[in-house]
């Protein structure tokens, strides 16, 4: 019988060394990373600055670029597999991608989600341990235009970017608010604007077909009722499906990992889009799927008897570390002059009282333990990390095992969550949490 074990986080946004402290909760976390067959994080840092140009973001505040010794205290740490699918993974655009590649290659780590083209970014990385092997695909649903991969044509080469999985929001709205929809683009001259395009096209491109309208770059749709959903891109659906099938055919697990900012109805719900996404990939052949980006923990399903979990938040947050700051974050801070990192983060965060320093959410996270027995899901081990919240900015953003107090609360919030799906999470006496799985299904059963 081959038994594996999978440890697996979510955001690391490394831009100082040494992640693990002395803590002895820190030294016992990075034991329970080193003490797993794969142990994976999904790297939201350019590792090096010596490549590439710092791109415009549109959120502001968010180039995320670091020294490439960050690497070497990842590995010390137990990481073993990267995810590079993420909305910061351009930050230094194409040539810091690429200077990305070249880090790791370098290095010897495996990771996925990025390359020189589509094909590149989409394939799965192999690692092979003498229990068995384990398949990565990575993608990102959170990127700004442009940094998509794109396949080459006969002409000319492909683009370097991110393994792309777009989706697009529909919003439903009666026949009565459609009616006024109608009247708005019409009376406020935005139907006239477009007569050079129903010239050139032959169509209004606001109309791409009956009870449907495409209107301030919102794309309306006529139902009973007002409402909202995401769907995944087709392609991008189905050129991801087929590479977790080619995964499944060559290395005992595949794990899917996938970066998402968007969420559903509420800030702890997924897209819709995404619980389509991850269902497909399991069903093509995945044995896990591994959520991240919104930057705390959503919930946790088991599909088929295979976890998906949509975020697990951060694993190493050090985002007010950073001291690589493009010009144009600078001057999102109206009437700054002392042109420092320090500075700068201290003015965007209004000193600690807004984005991430004051939301205690976003310092707590969770690392997973999977056992696998033949490919089948036989145990898995939640593990709650405490990020610091509080601490000084210095201190804070590096992982620990959360204390009994901390751990049981994490706990609580996870189940909540989860049951959302119809999972459940047992709380052991040792401060960790259990899936209660199902009875266990062939890897391999499509039935």
């Amino acid at each position: 019988m081959s038994r594996l074990t999978v440890a697996l986080t979510g955001d690391c946004m490394a831009t100082r060394g040494a992640p693990i402290t002395a803590d002895p909760a820190a030294r016992a976390l990075r034991d329970l990373l080193r003490g797993a067959d794969f142990a994976f994080t999904n790297l939201e840092t350019v590792p090096g600055a010596g490549r590439g140009h710092p791109v415009h973001n549109a959120a502001g505040g968010g180039g995320l670029i670091a020294d490439a010794g960050i690497l070497d205290g990842l590995a010390d740490a137990g990481f073993t597999v990267l995810g590079c699918a993420n909305n910061h993974a351009l930050d230094m655009g194409v040539e810091g991608l690429l200077g990305t590649i070249d880090q790791l290659t370098a290095r010897g780590v495996p990771f996925a989600g990025i390359g020189a083209d589509l094909t590149a970014a989409r394939r799965p990385v192999y690692v092979d341990r003498p229990g068995g092997s384990l398949a990565l695909i990575a993608c990102s649903a959170t990127f700004l235009p442009g940094q998509e991969a794109a396949p080459p044509s006969p002409d000319l080469p492909g683009r370097p970017g991110v393994n792309p999985l777009r989706h697009t929001a529909t919003l439903d709205v009666t026949a009565a608010q459609m009616k006024v929809l109608h009247e708005i683009d019409a009376q406020s001259g935005l139907r006239a604007r477009r007569a050079e395009a129903r010239t050139l096209l032959g169509i209004d491109p606001a109309l791409p077909g009956p009870g449907r309208y495409t209107l301030y770059g919102a794309r309306f749709r006529v139902a009973d009722a007002p409402g909202m959903t995401t769907a995944c891109d087709p392609g991008d659906l189905d050129g991801i499906e087929r590479w977790v099938a080619e995964a499944r055919s060559r290395a005992d697990l595949v794990l899917v990992s996938v970066h998402a900012h968007e969420p559903g109805p509420t800030p702890e719900d997924p897209g819709e889009y995404l619980r389509e996404f991850a269902h497909r990939v399991i069903d093509a052949g995945a044995a896990m799927v591994a959520g991240h980006g919104p930057h705390f923990l959503r919930g946790i399903e088991l599909y088929r008897g295979r976890p998906i979990f949509y975020s697990l938040g951060n694993i190493v947050s050090q985002i007010e570390l950073a001291d690589r700051i493009p010009a144009e974050d600078y001057a999102n801070v109206p009437g700054m002059r002392q042109l420092t990192p320090g500075r700068y983060f201290a003015e965007l965060s209004g000193h600690g009282r807004r984005l991430f320093a004051p939301h205690r959410r976003y310092w707590r996270s969770l690392v997973p333990v999977l056992t696998f027995e033949d490919g089948c899901l036989a145990e898995a081990r939640l593990h709650p990390v405490d990020l610091g919240f509080g601490e000084p900015v210095h201190r804070r953003g590096r992982p620990r095992l959360a204390g009994p107090v901390e751990a049981k609360e994490i706990l609580t919030d996870v189940a909540d969550l989860a049951a959302a799906y119809g999972t459940r999470v047992r709380l052991t006496p040792t401060g960790t949490g259990e899936l209660v799985l199902p009875s266990p299904r062939p890897p391999d059963d499509t039935a």
